[in-house]
């Protein structure tokens, strides 16, 4: 079965956001008396009412590129192309501010289609980088949709969410959703058995979630969510001294997901390879410099200098980190700069070191125990500088003891 009957309810954001100006309003009421609690009530319905159709920008400006999403489609199996989702997605988008609202779907649309449609939008996320707003409610209202219909991964997924924060939640919730996952277990559903793992990795239960994960590989063993997996067993296995377990189930993390996906199965992976296969170490670092991982940046910086010996492209990758605002980085580059005798460069490093320590308090131990164990460097890199220096003394002999230089034209200028 694919579906199961769901009457799981969880507060929405407008709800959130009605209690908090209750809470103000009663409190106006408190403080300032009958009258003023009259005039923030209309001011308050006023600001209600036009609240929801100023907030949103139109769909179609939010909405991401038709090529990508039949990209994802594609990858997603679907049904249905962008031009059918498009005018669902507008239509759940236009009413997500309206209460008491039922979502409709097409007659032909089932809980896998809706599903897929929230599964379009998280993809968005993780190839750009980023987060709209608008499109994670979005997001969500089609989880909710999809959890109604009855989809187990919808189901599971608002389960563990309540799991994940249960003061945020009331106890009705969280009883109903150890129940929801008490059921999906035993019935062994593949993303509970996942979730469940992460769940107790979360709560550092390492040997449950250990058997949790591999309870999952018996179901699937070479799928997308499977590589994921995989790199969280490497990561037991790292933790518990295990490097052979470790290395493999990385390795096969790599294998099953993308890039973008098992980037901290490629930095575990060379970190366990830096000291015996440095140059392998390189390869895997810099894919996930492509991601934009900043722990690689740093680590690419002092390999390609302690090891390599190329400063210069030690410096490049020092540059990308201290851009990032890594504090390492930027010592990682005072010293390349002090060993390639930069020290104007060097100067310029420890000044921003400076003023990184006196805006971050947590920065200032470090940068003292810098001072001390660079006390020589420091000392020669203050005397060079990017800065002209104006001596007005020298300037004014200069003046009086130059030369007079003529210039002369055929216009006699």
């Amino acid at each position: 079965m694919d579906s199961m009957p769901c009457a799981f309810h969880i507060r929405t954001k407008s709800e959130v956001r009605k209690g908090t100006l209750l809470t103000a309003l009663l409190a106006c009421r408190i403080y300032y008396g009958p009258a003023m609690f009259r005039l923030s009530v209309q001011i308050a319905k006023r600001y209600y009412g036009n609240f929801s159709a100023l907030k949103r920008p139109p769909f179609n400006e939010i909405f991401p590129p038709k090529r990508m999403i039949n990209k994802i489609l594609f990858d997603l199996d679907s049904r249905y192309a962008s031009g059918k989702l498009y005018v669902v997605y507008e239509s759940v988008y236009n009413n997500l501010d309206k209460e008491n609202y039922t979502r409709e779907f097409p007659n032909s649309f089932n809980a896998s289609d809706v599903m897929i449609m929230k599964k379009v939008l998280e993809k968005v996320r993780h190839r750009t980088k980023s987060i709209n707003k608008h499109l994670l409610e979005l997001e969500n209202s089609l989880l909710d949709s999809a959890a109604e219909m009855g989809n187990k991964d919808a189901v599971a997924l608002l389960a563990f969410d309540v799991l994940k924060d249960p003061s945020q939640n009331t106890s009705e919730d969280v009883e109903y959703s150890k129940l929801l996952i008490k059921d999906l277990y035993k019935r062994k559903h593949h993303l509970t058995l996942k979730l469940t793992g992460d769940l107790a990795f979360k709560n550092n239960n390492l040997k449950e979630a250990e058997n949790y994960y591999k309870q999952f590989l018996d179901v699937e063993d070479d799928t997308f969510l499977a590589g994921e997996v995989y790199g969280q067993l490497g990561l037991i296995g790292l933790r518990a001294s295990n490097l052979a377990d470790a290395e493999r189930f990385f390795l096969k993390s790599i294998q099953l997901s993308p890039l973008k996906y098992s980037v901290h199965s490629y930095f575990y992976l060379s970190q366990m390879y830096m000291s015996s296969d440095p140059l392998k170490a390189r390869t895997l670092m810099e894919n996930c410099a492509t991601q934009g991982f900043k722990e690689s940046f740093r680590s690419l910086g002092y390999l390609e200098m302690n090891y390599f010996k190329d400063y210069y492209k030690s410096q490049e990758w020092f540059k990308l980190g201290m851009e990032l605002f890594d504090i390492e980085c930027f010592i990682g580059y005072f010293d390349c700069c002090c060993t390639l005798k930069e020290w104007a460069m060097a100067n310029k490093c420890y000044k921003s070191l400076q003023r990184m320590a006196e805006i971050n308090p947590k920065y200032r131990p470090l940068l003292e125990e810098f001072d001390v164990a660079r006390s020589d460097k420091i000392m020669t890199s203050s005397q060079y500088s990017f800065q002209p220096v104006f001596n007005k003394e020298l300037i004014g002999e200069a003046k009086a003891t130059e030369q007079s230089i003529f210039r002369s034209s055929k216009w006699g200028l």
